[in-house]
């Protein structure tokens, strides 16, 4: 009998290549490793999801909020008495004069109105629902180093249509400062305390009282 060399990899029973170990319990399996990497692919994916995603919450829709047009609140400045005679400071109570009157009490009475809005997220009241009773606005200054830096302040008792007292509370007290638009910086019992004294003084106790 011939001695036949056998080619490796040949199962000389059969007369097939043998598969190696390795191969042979890779395809024995592969149903099992498909599943598998079908999972770790799922995985993964889930796993950088958590890792790019913000740690933040969902932030809500954003509510438009009615602003301001800046030229009902920033009106030109009056000419003041003592621009070349400046005392860093010093309070000054003034008077409108001319359409003066009407160009202040609407940036105050458009604020006031604002205020109410913001609160409630209603669409009213409007500024032509506010009214400052006559005799009841102040106005006056606070003289700064140079005009960038006066201080304008008013305080006023409002009547507003369709809201109550409690709902804005008076004395109202605006302030502005240079050409920056006019502020509602305070409401309230306590709203005067904002108003430098020297400037309170000048006034008298009228300015914050609703009588």
């Amino acid at each position: 009998m011939l001695d036949v060399e056998v080619p490796a990899g040949v199962d000389p029973a059969g007369g097939r290549a043998a598969r190696p170990g390795a191969a042979a319990w890779t395809q024995q399996r592969r149903p099992l490793l498909v599943a598998a990497s079908f999972v770790v692919a799922v995985l993964l994916g889930v796993g950088l999801g958590l890792v790019w995603a913000s740690d933040d919450p969902a932030a809500p829709d954003a509510v438009a909020v009615e602003q301001p047009d800046n030229e009902i609140v920033s009106p030109p400045l009056p000419a003041v008495p003592w621009e070349t005679s400046r005392v860093a400071g010093r309070a000054r109570t003034l008077t409108l004069k001319g359409n003066e009157p009407t160009t202040l009490r609407q940036p105050l009475m458009w604020l006031a109105a604002y205020e109410v809005r913001k609160k409630t997220g209603a669409a009213t009241p409007v500024a032509s629902d506010v009214t400052i009773p006559n005799g009841m606005l102040f106005y006056g200054a606070v003289e700064g180093v140079d005009k960038e830096h006066d201080e304008f302040w008013a305080v006023g008792m409002t009547e507003i249509r369709g809201v109550s007292a409690a709902d804005a509370p008076d004395p109202h007290v605006w302030k502005r400062v240079g050409n920056s638009p006019w502020k509602l910086v305070g409401r309230g019992p306590t709203a005067c305390d904002l108003i430098p004294v020297d400037l309170k003084n000048i006034w008298g106790p009228g300015a914050c009282s609703a009588t």
